[in-house]
């Protein structure tokens, strides 16, 4: 079976269909953001990404949930500064325990500040024009599960692995129950 050759273009949600928020909003905005996305019996998050828009809606970052908590509990995430000692070397996960409750005293004092300072930029979109595959392996090359798309110089919308996905899985790999078109 011949088919035409699929790009990114088919597959993106455009960005207004796709959850954001301007630069200036703040971290508690973001949690009910996250929160307002949920689905399945479990009520389960539906993203794990938000994007960032300025004031001019250009995109100008993301917000993942690990940013969030990262924002929640700093202390946990920092690098331990040790000097030259002997024993164990490396991170010490089981160690985060011992920051509980400074943690939890912590957590909502950054509620209320805007989301640039905790936003990671951009680095890496990919052309609207972009085969399928090749836009699969650009997403496993970079370990990332969603992309801004570019189309003229602008972010035209978002690129998900669930997308491409469910493409192969229902129009090109002839998955047998996957609703083969």
């Amino acid at each position: 079976m011949k088919h035409t050759q699929p790009t990114v273009r088919e597959l993106l949600i455009p960005l207004d269909q796709y959850p954001h928020l301007n630069e200036n909003q703040t971290l508690d905005e973001a949690i009910y953001s996250f929160l307002e996305f949920r689905a399945g019996q479990k009520e389960r998050l539906h993203y794990a990404i938000l994007f960032v828009v300025n004031n001019s809606n250009q995109l100008v970052g993301r917000l993942t949930l690990m940013d969030i908590l990262r924002a929640f509990a700093p202390p946990l995430f920092t690098p331990l500064q040790a000097g030259l000692f002997d024993g164990k070397k490396g991170e010490y996960p089981d160690l985060a325990l011992l920051h509980e409750e400074a943690i939890f005293a912590e957590c909502g004092k950054s509620r209320m500040q805007p989301i640039k300072s905790f936003a990671r930029a951009i680095d890496f979109t990919i052309p609207a024009e972009t085969h399928l595959l090749t836009a699969m392996a650009m997403l496993h090359s970079r370990g990332e599960m969603e992309v801004p798309v570019t189309e003229n110089g602008t972010i035209a919308g978002i690129l998900r692995l669930e997308e491409i996905f469910l493409t192969l899985c229902t129009s090109y790999c002839q998955i047998p129950g996957g609703g083969n078109a």
